[in-house]
């Protein structure tokens, strides 16, 4: 009988090999922590992001990367600029990605689909960053929970704005 490779956390050699199950866990844990905070409203929704590519002085040579830490923790995702939400009340997790022209393909290599995405981090669902305000819009959060300066704040579905 073959084994099914479960999604893992890695940087290649001479790092440790971490289970994406540690994200799902910490995902968990935060659900359960703020349900335990009194004012918490049904229906909420945190709303992290994570970190984003640079160029140096507009060239196209990248800075390198570091991800977010938080969105880190919460996720375990490598690549850039992308979001996570995760519905509190039932712990579900959506990462939003980057949706890449062809032409990306040609100059950085495969482009992944969604369906990638999900295996790779153990998310529920995947969705593109260009359609982040519909699928908010259809959770209908009562409230979205983002992070500011190591603060979880309290925002609107209307206070949101993805440029």
């Amino acid at each position: 009988m073959a084994s099914t490779a479960q999604p893992i956390y890695w940087l290649g050699n001479d790092t440790l090999r971490v289970s994406a199950a540690l994200f799902l866990e910490n995902r968990q844990r935060l659900c359960q922590g703020l349900k335990a905070k009194d004012g918490l409203e049904p229906k909420s929704v945190v709303l992290l992001q994570g970190g984003e590519q640079s160029q140096r002085y507009c060239t196209d040579t990248d800075v390198l990367f570091r991800q977010e830490s938080f969105f880190h923790w919460a996720f375990g995702v490598t690549e850039a600029d992308c979001f996570g939400a995760i519905d509190v009340d039932t712990g579900k997790s959506t990462l939003f990605v980057p949706k890449l022209p062809e032409s990306y393909g040609t100059w950085m290599g495969e482009i992944f689909p969604r369906e990638h995405f999900k295996e790779k981090y153990a998310v529920d669902e995947v969705q593109y960053t260009c359609d982040i305000a519909d699928v908010l819009t259809n959770m209908k959060p009562s409230v979205l929970l983002t992070l500011v300066t190591h603060l979880i704040t309290r925002i609107t579905v209307y206070d949101v704005c993805v440029c």
